[in-house]
């Protein structure tokens, strides 16, 4: 799990294919919706600590790509 990169840099890892593992309580709602948003053909994102989002915070993260964002 990647821990001491900003959501800056882990959206450029995301936009240039790399899956992550982050932990959630470490960004915002708005942070993992755009890291989410920018992942790649194939890149996964897993988000940790995720039960600290509402729904509604989960909803919009996954929905900014379908399919790619994993809640643990």
């Amino acid at each position: 799990m990647m821990t001491n990169k900003t959501a800056l840099d882990l959206g450029n890892i995301a936009a240039r294919g790399g899956s992550l593992e982050v932990d959630g309580s470490r960004y915002t709602p708005l942070d993992l919706g755009n890291i989410a948003a920018r992942l790649s053909a194939g890149a996964t994102l897993k988000i940790h600590n995720s039960d600290r989002l509402t729904a509604l915070d989960a909803g919009n993260i996954a929905a900014r790509n379908p399919g790619k964002v994993i809640f643990c």
